[in-house]
């Protein structure tokens, strides 16, 4: 990959909101580089980036305006405050970056957070993120009547090419969410009519939540007729996805504010299948997919006439994926190759070298393929190896965890046993008291744990008579506090690599 002058680089530091997709068009515009910064950075990793990068120029919203002030007294800013005194409207009256350097093919620069802590710049091209937006047109469709619900950072990949620059593409309207939280969520797709929202698992899991929340605070006889009709539904997603929930659940979803979405398509990262079966039987297209920041990032998404729950869908346009030294059961490293896949590493040719080796993209992600759908089975580096040997994927037994009522985070590792080989299966759960309030009756703000480590213990303990024996969990620990997560709600593993033993 080429290197690019400094000044090619123009930072975009800023919260979601309309003058962030007008700055990043208007940096492509005039030649340069965008270099996105995640607005939940703090003032150190903040500073970072912009040293890196050597960034001399930077839009932001008013919040940043004193910390780049303090810690860059040199870079340009242009704040998107009207009252600023370094107001973009300035630029109504002078010239826009005027370097004498001629426009360049690196569109975006990714400082990716990571679950592993280790940040990586990835340079992606204007033909990457074409080829990618092409691609994704042509496996789902989208027209000027939808309206997208934008609610995932849009300094992530994921949320600029999906939420922003493939609605754009589309003529499609774009509105931007107050927030994450589920009701104020609910509440956003209700009132503006919203067609298709792009989100992360954790996002439709406390979706999902909210809503089975209210069905279970409904009258008997409505909880009955729910379950009632959810089975007829179910059957006719089994007779050959016949969408039965579309006309059945017409009434619920308009009480859920649900009724104007058709759409709704999840990535970034593992999907307990059951949500996704959950919001297909009451009528809305729920499409699970994968990629990474490194393919721009779009790899595989199910297709709305061919869902397979669990499964990621098959690749989309020309993109080809394979998968890398199959062991018995198939399952593999996944590779790609095509043109949205990026040209390496800034400034690091040992890592772009093993990213791109032979000229395939290593994903680092295991999965394999069946009836053409690909199938993740969890991240390289996560893997668990038992004493003797065998494989086993955190993310299967996390999935199972989640399909409890009672866990509203899971997170399962492996744990080194003095003087013994192999790891012994651990796991770390974050309850949803609220479950255990409507259930049980204990307080939130001070939960009985004994009662808590009682159900927790019996929700292990099920899920353990149903896996192979090395799968099994081997003891939890209970946490109050959610995990840490990146600012796209992926869980920040390193962090927990190692809990307190228990």
């Amino acid at each position: 990959a080429p290197e690019y002058a400094a000044s090619h680089y123009v930072g975009l530091l800023s919260e979601n909101r309309p003058e962030w997709p007008i700055a990043y068009l208007a940096i492509l515009a005039a030649g340069k580089t965008v270099v996105p910064i995640d607005a939940n950075y703090k003032s150190t990793e903040i500073a970072y980036i912009v040293s890196d990068a050597k960034l001399d120029v930077i839009f932001l919203s008013g919040r940043f305006e004193q910390t780049i002030r303090d810690l860059f007294p040199a870079v340009r800013q242009f704040s998107f405050e009207p009252d600023s005194t370094k107001s973009w409207r300035q630029l109504q009256r002078e010239p826009l970056l005027t370097f004498a350097s001629p426009a360049c093919d690196l569109a975006v620069l990714i400082y990716t957070s990571g679950t592993t802590g280790a940040p990586k710049t990835v340079q992606l091209t204007h033909r990457n993120l074409l080829c990618n937006l092409s691609d994704v047109e042509l496996a789902l469709e989208f027209g000027t009547q939808d309206v997208f619900l934008s609610v995932l950072p849009l300094h992530h990949t994921f949320e600029a090419t999906c939420g922003f620059l493939t609605p754009l593409m589309s003529g499609c309207t774009v509105v931007y969410a107050r927030s994450l939280k589920s009701k104020e969520i609910l509440e956003d797709l209700a009132l503006n009519s919203v067609s298709i929202m792009c989100g992360v698992p954790l996002l439709y899991e406390k979706m999902h939540a909210t809503i089975m929340r209210r069905i279970q605070e409904a009258p008997l006889h409505r909880r009955l007729l729910f379950k009632t009709i959810y089975f007829v539904s179910s059957l006719g997603w089994k007779v050959g996805q016949m969408r039965w929930g579309r006309t059945l659940f017409r009434s619920l979803r308009k009480r859920a504010g649900l009724h104007t979405l058709r759409m709704l398509v999840s990535g970034g990262a593992p999907l307990p299948p059951s949500i996704a079966r959950f919001f297909n039987l009451i009528g809305i297209d729920f499409l699970q997919g994968y990629g990474m920041t490194e393919a721009s990032p779009v790899i595989s998404v199910n297709r709305p006439d061919n869902i397979q729950f669990g499964s990621v869908g098959s690749p989309i346009g020309k993109l080809e994926v394979r998968i890398d030294q199959p062991d018995e059961s198939g399952v593999g490293e996944i590779l790609v190759r095509g043109d949205s896949v990026t040209p390496g590493y800034l400034r690091n040719p040992e890592l772009s070298a093993e990213l791109l080796a032979s000229g395939w993209l290593h994903t680092g992600d295991l999965g394999r393929f069946r009836n053409g759908h690909l199938w993740i089975t969890g991240r390289r580096k996560n893997l668990i190896i038992s004493a003797a040997g065998k494989n086993i994927y955190p993310e299967e037994l996390e999935e199972k965890l989640l399909g409890s009522p009672y866990v509203t985070e899971a997170l399962v590792f492996g744990r080194k046993k003095d003087a013994k080989q192999g790891e012994e299966v651990r796991a770390m759960i974050f309850p949803d008291l609220e479950q255990f309030k409507l259930e049980y009756g204990i307080d939130p703000a001070h939960p009985d744990l004994a009662k808590v480590n009682d159900v927790l213990g019996e929700v292990v303990r099920q899920i353990n008579q149903h896996v192979a024996d090395y799968k099994r969990i081997a003891g939890f620990e209970v946490t109050l506090q959610e995990f840490e997560k990146t600012s796209t709600k992926k869980i920040k593993r390193f962090i927990y690599s190692q809990p307190a033993k228990g």
